[in-house]
Order: C-alpha cells, then structure tokens, then sequence
C-alpha cells in the first residue's frame, strides 16, 4: 500500500521514522522533516512497525541538504543506492543531534542509565564531515576491473566512480588499483585500502583463494604498476598473511599537528578510519581519565592508538592485546618507553592482575580500555578486584556499551561522564566514552 508520512527522526540503523496511525515506519533516504509517500507492505496484523520504501519526495524537509555523490540515493541506475553511507542527504547538525539521542537511549533501554543520572556531555564532532576516511574496504568486480561497494542491502556491485567518505588520496588509489588487479591477474575476494597522507603513500589488503609464488610474482607487478602503492598484506581464507613491499604506513596522530608524532598501521590491523576525529577521540579520553603520573592498565591497546599519548601523560602503562601484527605495530613504535606490553586475552590477564597478592602485586591508578565490536563482558568485576578507582571505556557499539556500563555499576562504579564522538558521518554509527569511578 502507498501511503503519506512525514518524517519525524532518524532511526539508529540510519532509516527516517514516520507514523501512520498506530504504525511506526521506517523509510530509508529520508531526512526529518520530509513529507513523502512510501510504498509499504500490508502488516501483519498485530504489528507496531513495517519498513517502507520511499516512492516520492513531496515537500523536503529542514534537515534535507543536496547529497553531492552520483551514486547516492534511489534510482533506476545499478550504480545508484549505494551502500556506502545513509546520510549523506542529512544536514550535519541534524545527523549529531540523531547519533547523541542514539546513543543514550541505548543506555537507558539496555543499560538501565536514565537520563540525568550521569552527566552528559555534547557530542565531539568530526572535523571534516566529507572525505574524511583513510581507510576503507572494498569488493573486488572482476567483471568491471573495478573496486566496488554493494547496493544498500544487496550483493549487487555498485561501480564507483567516485565517494565522498574517501579522503582524496584513498579515492585516486581506489580509482588506480581496481583496473591494476585485473592487469595483474589478481582476483581477491575482499581490498582494504589505507592511505597516509603523512607518507603520500597507500597499503592494501587482498584477501584471496590461495597465496602461492605465482601469486606472489604477480603482487609484485601489482606494486610496480601502482606506484603510490607502497605494500601489500596477502591473505587466503584461514592462512597466515604474507606482505609484499612494505605495507606498513605512518599515520599522523593528529593530522596537522607534526609535533604529535605519527604511528604505524597496516592495512590489515584494526586502525580508526578518521584520523582527525580520532585525535578528537583519543584527547577525550585521556582528559576524562587524567593519567597523570598514574599506573596505568591499557585493556585491548590494539596497534597503540592510546598507549602512545598515555605514555606521555602515565608514570607507566601496562598495554594489553591479544599476539599478532597489531602488537607487533604497537611494540615497534612504543618499546624502550615506559610502556610494558602483556599479550593475552585481555579479560583474563585482568582478572589474573586482580588474583595477585603480596608486595609485588599489580594495582594501577588508572585503566583505559578501547574493545571491539563485542564488549568487553565480565569488566566491572574485573575493573572492581583490581581496585582500579576509576576507568575510562571506549566503546564502537551502543548496544555492549550499554551492557558493560551496567556491569560496572552493578560492581560499584558510578557513571561520571559519558560523550558522544562521531567517527563516521553521514552513517547511523556513534562511539561512546564513558568515565567510571568509585
């Protein structure tokens, strides 16, 4: 059925919610404010919500500005409704304002933390909205010899021409390395790319069905045939990765600021795609936790993203990651400082930490943990017997953030401070950091 709505907000999984009568409907590529008419199933009876698809923009609202890529949107082209991004039609302001609502309802539905109960503080923007990432991964179309999103919610590749979300640099070498692959004889499944605009140089990623030296042979025809391209990382599904060239880039931790020295990153370790909200994101953190001069417990320091800004600050920082490439990263850069690294589960060395007794036990007078996707389960307890009095999360996820910060509650720490960064405009997804004490 085809039906009016206007569009009241913006849904964290990035769709415009309108109402028609008792039914809550989300409509993607819409901004609040717009009045449109949506193509909607018939519910089932008994349903509170249905998805739309949206048949036409009647009037636009207030928070809808031009979106300024080809590929954007519906339309009748294959290369249209990229997957990409979901906001790019937003204004900016509108996208905060929808990504702070986000994240601290996920906090009272999941967290059972009321507004008011713990101190809110706005949102750290990005500093650049467009062309901010420096990373990215990519579909290989053999087909078109291209690098390829998929269409919003499909498997169809989108041809891009070009995208927004890519700083400068990483666009040209998304453009380059596509038909380079097909002239290589290369056909990987996956591509991350990395650009440093620090080197003015790029890394990649290949996921493939076999590394073998004739593969290898041809990686290296690859390299020569991209010059901007300084390394690869070869990976079949399952195996150990292989590197060609160097892919070990330097990243400016702070972009425009020299004298916050630079950190190295490969293609195929977790590293923040925005590195100028991430130096937004790490200066939070570390001025809710005040390191200074404290023992410091680092929980899941990946590739050092905190653990060099902590060490300056910190009388010593006990960093903690799981054995591989991004510690190797991380002990390159920080080893001889006063940084000790442990490689282990981080939960469990915690929780070990906490089991020790005696003059040489371990305590520290701070943590800063930064998890994956997941969470970090079990660490108010953990946080609690180690007596750390108080902690600073990092978290990429509101659902597990949410989750945890109860944990931490439950085990005795209060909420102090919660802000909202943006990491990723012109999308649904908002990191949280969040300050516990006891």
């Amino acid at each position: 059925m085809r039906i009016p709505l206007t569009i009241e907000a913006l849904a964290p999984g990035g769709e415009g919610v309108g109402r028609h009568g008792e039914l809550t409907v989300f409509v993607p590529w819409t901004a609040p404010g717009d009045r449109v008419l949506a193509d909607v199933p018939p519910p089932r009876p008994g349903a509170a919500t249905a998805h739309g698809a949206l048949v036409e923009l009647t009037a636009p609202g207030e928070a809808r500005v031009a979106a300024p890529c080809r590929h954007f949107g519906p339309g009748p082209s294959p290369d249209a409704a990229c997957g990409g991004c979901e906001w790019l039609h937003v204004a900016y302001p509108a996208q905060l304002a929808a990504k702070e609502r986000s994240l601290h309802e996920a906090l009272r539905r999941i967290g059972k933390l009321e507004p008011g109960s713990y101190p809110a503080r706005p949102i750290v923007p990005s500093p650049s909205p467009l062309r901010y990432r420096a990373r990215a991964k990519f579909h290989h179309d053999r087909a078109a010899g291209r690098l390829v999103f998929f269409r919003r919610r499909s498997h169809e590749p989108v041809r891009l021409r070009e995208c927004h979300l890519l700083s400068p640099g990483l666009d040209a070498l998304r453009e380059a390395v596509g038909p380079a692959l097909a002239a290589a004889k290369l056909s990987p499944r996956e591509v991350a790319l990395e650009w440093s605009d620090a080197a003015e140089r790029g890394a990649a990623w290949l996921l493939l069905p076999e590394v073998t030296a004739p593969v290898r042979a041809r990686a290296e025809a690859l390299l020569r045939a991209v010059p901007s391209l300084q390394g690869l990382v070869l990976q079949a599904e399952g195996g150990q990765p292989v590197t060609a060239g160097d892919p070990v880039l330097r990243q400016a931790r702070a972009p425009g600021r020299p004298e916050a020295g630079t950190q190295r990153s490969r293609p195929d370790v977790f590293q923040q795609a925005n590195r100028g909200a991430n130096a937004r994101l790490v200066e939070t953190a570390l001025e809710l936790l005040a390191p200074a001069g404290e023992e410091v417990l680092e929980l899941h320091c990946g590739a050092g993203n905190f653990t060099g800004p902590l060490s300056e600050r910190a009388r010593s920082v006990s960093a903690v990651e799981v054995q591989g490439p991004a510690l190797d990263l991380a002990r390159a850069d920080l080893g001889g400082r006063n940084v000790r690294f442990f490689a282990g589960d981080a939960l469990a060395l915690a929780r070990a930490f906490g089991r020790e007794a005696g003059p040489g036990a371990r305590r520290f007078g701070a943590a800063l943990l930064d998890p994956p996707r997941e969470g970090a389960r079990g660490i108010g307890p953990a946080l609690r017997d180690l007596g750390v009095p108080r902690a600073v999360y990092v978290s990429c996820d509101p659902a597990t953030f949410a989750r945890d910060l109860r944990a931490c509650v439950e085990a005795g720490y209060r909420v102090a401070a919660v802000v909202p960064v943006d990491m990723f405009p012109q999308t649904h997804h908002v990191e949280g950091v969040a300050l516990l004490e006891r």
